[in-house]
């Protein structure tokens, strides 16, 4: 069996894992090649609930990370995230998202990491209310959004 780096975290992982053991990276992430049924939220889910096999539980999801999957149009990623009614963490860092309207209808969520994507305007993540976090590090922001997006969202702590 050959081992290989995961490219996620750094530690050692067989090239034909599922998932990266250390860090639950999933195989397009941790070996740096698309998965080969392209199936990316089926995986995301198993990495979520440490499921390597079987049916997925759609109503136990509430966390994804889908990061450096080169993203631009959110409107796919959005539809699909909508078969997770308890989804509450959503990483979608390292994209290049630049319209963050469909994430308006992610309603429940309480965590969303936008790092390092192309977001100018984010007055449509004002509509989540019920975030607690929001990370923004490397978007081209002016200080006024961030303001925006404090007053529109005081309970939750904005990152940028």
């Amino acid at each position: 069996m050959a081992l290989t780096e995961c490219a996620e975290c750094g530690k050692g992982i067989s090239a034909a894992a599922v998932m990266c053991p250390h860090c639950g990276a999933p195989p397009e992430v941790a070996l740096g090649r698309p998965s080969e049924d392209g199936n990316w939220l089926e995986q995301a889910a198993r990495v979520s609930l440490h499921q390597s096999e079987g049916d997925v539980d759609w109503l136990r999801v509430e966390s994804i990370k889908h990061e450096g999957a080169e993203i631009a149009n959110l409107r796919g990623v959005v539809d699909e995230l909508r078969r997770l009614p308890k989804l509450k963490w959503l990483s979608l860092s390292r994209n290049a998202i630049e319209d963050a309207r469909p994430l308006a209808e992610l309603a429940g969520l309480r965590y969303l990491f936008l790092e390092q994507n192309r977001i100018a305007d984010p007055a449509p993540l004002c509509e989540l209310k019920e975030l607690k976090q929001l990370w923004l590090y490397n978007n081209p922001l002016q200080n006024e959004d961030i303001i925006m997006v404090e007053q529109a969202l005081p309970k939750c702590e904005v990152f940028f």
